[in-house]
C-alpha cells in the first residue's frame, strides 16, 4: 500500500481493494528510450534522453496510487503536479474507464472517479481497471445493502 493511501486512512477504515500500476502503461517511454540508444554511440550528450525517459516512466509508476476502503476511494497521481481523490462511497456517483488501444492490449487504463456534484478525477496507468471498478461497485453495493437492512430494523 502506498504512503498517500496509508496517510489518508481514518479510524476504523480498512483497505478493501488496491489498484496496482502497470509498467506496460509506460510502453512509449521505453520504446522512445530504446530508439534513441543507437544514437548514443554517435553523440555522448544524447545518453541523457533515454535516462530522462526512463526516469519519467519510473516516476509515473511510483507516484500513482489508488485504493478503495470500506468508507471511501483514495487516489493520487503525479509527483510535481498532483491530482488526488478522496471520495466517500456515499458520494460516489460512478467509476468509468478510459482505455486506448495500447491500454486494451496491455490491460491498463485511467480510472475516472465521478462524485455527486460533478467532481471528476482520473487516475492513470491502473492495471486491470475493470477489476478495480468491479471491486468498488461491490463495495458500494454492500454498503447500500447494509444501509437498507439497518433502516428496515
Amino acid at each position: 500500500m502506498g504512503q498517500y493511501v496509508q496517510n489518508s486512512l481514518i479510524s476504523g477504515e480498512v483497505v478493501e481493494a488496491e489498484a496496482t500500476i502497470s509498467w506496460m502503461s509506460q510502453f512509449w517511454y521505453f520504446l522512445f528510450s530504446a530508439v534513441t540508444i543507437p544514437f548514443v554511440v554517435e553523440a555522448a550528450a544524447i545518453i541523457v534522453i533515454p535516462i530522462i525517459l526512463i526516469a519519467i516512466a519510473a516516476i509515473n509508476v511510483l507516484t500513482t496510487e489508488l485504493a478503495a476502503t470500506n468508507k471511501k476511494v483514495i487516489g493520487k497521481a503525479g509527483f510535481i503536479r498532483r491530482v488526488s481523490v478522496d471520495m466517500p462511497l456515499a458520494k460516489l456517483e460512478s467509476i468509468t474507464l478510459d482505455q486506448g488501444v495500447i491500454g486494451r492490449i496491455f490491460n491498463f487504463g485511467t480510472v475516472v472517479v465521478r462524485g455527486v456534484g460533478g467532481n471528476r478525477v482520473g487516475i492513470p496507468y491502473i492495471k486491470s481497471p475493470l477489476d478495480f471498478r468491479r471491486m468498488v461497485m461491490n463495495l458500494m453495493d454492500a454498503r447500500e445493502s447494509a444501509q437498507k437492512s439497518s433502516a428496515s430494523i
